[in-house]
């Protein structure tokens, strides 16, 4: 235990324990690799609201079949350096795994690589491509969108998603400039883990359905944008990105996550990458993108921060300290083993 509210669990077996859940609701071991892996990647990486907490939410959809265990894949068209990819109503990471797969090898051929995806569902957190991609010397640039989440800027009403963007590029070593970030002023899931945790949210950040600003997770309906209009306007323009090129639905037209279990999400997305070697040489790029990041953070530091940080810096920290073992809530631990105990698996226990 930590400070009575978590439970200390090891990394790899939090993995194995999500990876069973998976097979055991019809994937193919890969597949539930990939998705269990990306849990437990965004769980130590300090990204909890795109962690294990979201996998009970995958495994009723399995069951309830909006959401297939071995989705037929299709590249619905190739055209030069793009791809059109048909995610077969799969689950997010299976589909954005594979669109990784496409996008690379589209860059290693032309330089530069764009890959449309529809038919997907919620694909976690975005920083888990675009650190791949990075990884292949090439620089990414991933989005997402998701349903009507987030206040347009003066409107009343929400319409636009949390639509992430990350931009990622490799560094010397295993450096990785990733900036990974919803256009919201937090994500949505953040509301959801509060809800299980019985917190509260940071004031500023959602509404009620009378449009009044709350801190109660369970009486917010709406998200303020992050950054007043240029967050919105960054959100509505990822949102036309990952619905128009691809034909998937856009703002309100987008089925709820936690609405009808029963209906496929029909979610768009958008994984482009750069190949480092069309402009420059790699390890020239990788020097001059560390001598930047350390000089960002070795500017003087304001009234409100101890330091400064680069864009990855924190979740990369916090990965390290998580590379053996991981806090999670009990509500979390008691929900991964109440699935456990529905497939006939052993439950998952903290570490003695």
């Amino acid at each position: 235990m930590t400070d009575g509210r978590e439970i200390i669990v090891a990394r790899r077996r939090l993995g194995e324990h999500c990876r069973d859940l998976l097979v055991a609701q019809g994937l193919s071991t890969g597949d539930a690799l990939t998705v269990a892996d990306s849990l437990v990647s965004a769980e130590c990486r300090g990204t909890v609201s795109h962690g294990v907490a979201r996998l009970p939410h995958y495994l009723e959809r399995l069951r309830r079949g909006s959401i297939q265990a071995r989705p037929a894949i299709t590249v619905a068209r190739e055209f030069g350096a793009t791809m059109l990819l048909d995610g077969g109503d799969g689950l997010g990471q299976v589909v954005n795994q594979r669109a990784v797969t496409e996008v690379t090898r589209l860059t290693r051929d032309h330089g530069c690589g764009w890959v449309s995806i529809r038919r997907n569902s919620h694909c976690g957190a975005m920083a888990y491509y675009g650190l791949q991609i990075a990884r292949e010397e090439m620089v990414a640039i991933v989005f997402t969108h998701s349903d009507s989440l987030v206040l347009p800027h003066g409107a009343r009403q929400k319409y636009q998603g949390t639509n992430p963007i990350c931009v990622a590029a490799p560094g010397e070593g295993d450096e990785v400039f990733c900036l990974d970030m919803a256009t919201s002023a937090v994500p949505w899931n953040r509301v959801m883990n509060a809800r299980q945790r019985g917190d509260s949210i940071p004031a500023g950040v959602a509404v009620d359905a009378a449009g009044r600003d709350t801190t109660d997770p369970h009486r917010a309906v709406a998200l303020h944008a992050a950054g007043g209009h240029r967050g919105s306007g960054l959100g509505l323009a990822i949102d036309m990105l990952c619905s128009m090129l691809g034909g998937a639905p856009f703002g309100i037209h987008i089925p709820i996550m936690y609405g009808d279990l029963d209906s496929p999400r029909e979610l768009g997305g958008l994984v482009g990458a750069i190949d480092i070697r069309a402009f420059a040489e790699p390890a020239e790029f990788r020097r001059r993108v560390s001598a930047w990041m350390a000089e960002i953070r070795a500017l003087p530091a304001d009234d409100h921060s101890p330091r400064v940080l680069a864009p990855g810096d924190p979740e990369a920290t916090a990965d390290m300290a998580n590379s053996q073992s991981l806090a999670i809530p009990p509500t979390t631990l008691a929900a991964l083993n109440a699935e456990a105990s529905r497939a006939g698996l052993p439950p998952l226990a903290a570490c003695e």
